[in-house]
């Protein structure tokens, strides 16, 4: 115990300064904790029972990165994100499994077995960093970010099957349909019990917590559960953090989601930061300076033709740039290739040699990956030959924007209220935070500014002191509320129409005179309205 505790507390000392020393550079946070990892074992030592236990603590940092996912995603949500989640996270998981089971039996010559194994394990991507960082700078919420997010759900729903195929693999005497049976029979009896609780005691429960007034009880209840729905996930056969994942969405259904979450993020963060100094824990210094040269090599090779397939379908969905973007975001290999790797070997299925390199190019694309998602647009742009772009007023001089109407968002409805407003003759201009539908818009003569409209020198760039109106013509109520605070705190008069799904659904903090019913709602009332 003295030793684990010791350990914990030099891990804690050498990330700290490690990452007020990184963070002077401007190097993301997650560089230095890897580093710290490499530093403490090759110092103190890699005593086998203590590492191993500092690793079960670290796990709990998917545990709650995945629980706090899952507040974010409630059932309806994920069904609205069906494509991103089914569609392309199904593609990028079974053609980039496909291809690197293929080049590593034929080119390279390993077994069917290994080949299968390294197939499924290069297919995943880290959730840790990628969603960390997309939340941390706010493009979660951007088209690349929702891409990414929902190929990195179906990668997490993979890793089951994943493992199932391993098990069988491994086993030589395992009869596969008895191991079918019994992985559906776990399924259903998890997502029994999860809905079970989850729609007739949670509410309840937490209701009852709160309703003690004792802050620390919140908390441990909402650690009670999240922990809880991990373990009995893992009991059945599945991964903690798909436990994890489903008790965040039972508790998204509840009233007490946003003050869960802000309880819950230090933890995530704390053991986060815990889980990356265990990685850095598995690299072997002595094999890695012998083997340079192949571990960069093969880094650059995954994260490379990882990157080109996505690409490759994506371009026939969402365009160029945003294929680029996404394709960029989920190229590096993530932390349940470590799982697959450990296995692996354990098993035989792999050699320690074999699982070494594999293990040493996958930190390298996790250690690249922060450099990539802090600069996509500017590699982006690199790549697309085209100039960084903050915003751009194009064929209208801002300084004669007068009495005008601002239209947030270009998608069909918006269109739609442009074409009226061009019919009126009503002097507009419109806010288009996505290149792809900018450059339509461009394409089709319309005034346009590029940028993000909830930022307010984008607000300020269209003129929006001396506009008449304001029509947001998108889709999410969070998105709307955002904007529409923000439009107020620069323009108190100017009037805001927006269409909603339900006026009643509606914060209290939004004044709803001006917003319309979906189903009530056309571009021609919202334009006449604005006038």
């Amino acid at each position: 115990m003295d030793q684990v505790i010791l350990l914990m507390l030099s891990t804690g000392v050498v990330a700290v300064i490690l990452g007020i020393i990184l963070k002077r550079f401007d190097v993301p946070p997650i560089v230095g904790y890897i580093l710290s990892g490499i530093i403490l074992v090759n110092i103190i030592g890699n005593d086998g029972q203590n590492s191993h236990t500092l690793e079960q603590i670290a796990e709990f940092g998917i545990v709650f990165l995945m629980f706090t996912i899952g507040l974010e995603m409630k059932l309806e949500n994920l069904m609205q994100m069906r494509k991103q989640v089914f569609a392309y996270g199904g593609l990028q998981v079974g053609l980039s499994m496909l291809f690197f089971t293929l080049v590593s039996h034929f080119l390279i010559g390993l077994d069917i077995k290994a080949s299968i194994v390294i197939g499924g394990a290069l297919s995943l991507s880290s959730t840790a960093i990628v969603l960390k960082i997309l939340n941390d700078t706010n493009n979660i919420t951007k088209q690349y970010g929702q891409n990414s997010l929902g190929m990195l759900i179906f990668q997490d729903l993979a890793v089951i099957p994943i493992l199932l195929v391993m098990t069988i693999l491994s086993n030589s005497q395992s009869n596969i349909s008895t191991l079918l049976v019994d992985i559906v029979f776990s399924a259903i009896i998890l997502l029994i019990v999860m809905l079970i609780f989850g729609k007739y005691f949670l509410d309840h429960i937490l209701k009852l917590v709160n309703k003690a007034d004792t802050h620390e009880l919140f908390i441990m209840i909402v650690l009670i559960i999240a922990i809880g729905a991990s373990y009995v996930a893992h009991y059945l056969g599945f991964t903690y953090s798909m436990g994890a994942f489903i008790g965040g969405m039972l508790i998204a259904e509840t009233h007490y989601k946003h003050q869960v979450e802000a309880d819950l993020i230090p933890f995530r963060d704390l053991f986060l930061a815990l889980f990356f100094v265990t990685v850095g824990m598995q690299i072997d210094i002595q094999f890695f300076i012998t083997h340079l040269g192949a571990v960069f090599g093969l880094s650059f090779i995954i994260m490379t033709f990882k990157a080109l397939i996505i690409f490759g379908f994506m371009y026939f969905f969402v365009g160029k740039r945003v294929a680029l973007e996404t394709s960029l975001v989920i190229s590096q290999v993530g932390e349940f290739s470590f799982v697959v790797f450990t296995q692996a070997t354990q098993t035989k299925l792999l050699d320690a040699s074999t699982g070494q390199l594999l293990t040493l190019a996958v930190i390298i694309s996790m250690v690249i990956t922060p450099f990539l998602l802090k600069n996509i647009e500017h590699i982006s742009n690199k790549l697309l030959k085209r100039t960084d772009i903050k915003s751009e007023v194009l064929n209208v001089d801002k300084h004669s924007l007068q009495n005008h109407i601002i239209v947030c968002g270009y998608g069909s409805f918006g269109k739609q209220i442009l074409l009226n407003l061009k019919k009126q003759n009503i002097e507009h201009i419109t806010i288009i935070d996505n290149y792809e539908f900018f450059e339509n818009a461009l394409s089709h003569g319309e005034k346009v500014l590029f940028g993000n409209p909830v930022q307010k020198h984008i607000l300020q760039e269209a003129g929006i002191a001396k506009a008449k109106a304001v029509i947001i013509a998108l889709h999410d109520i969070e998105s709307i509320e955002l904007l529409s605070h923000t439009i107020k705190e620069l323009n108190s008069q100017v009037k805001i129409l927006a269409k909603v799904t339900k006026i009643s659904a509606l914060p209290e903090t939004i004044d709803s005179e001006n917003f319309v019913d979906i189903y009530d709602c056309t571009a021609e009332l919202l334009v006449e309205k604005a006038r």
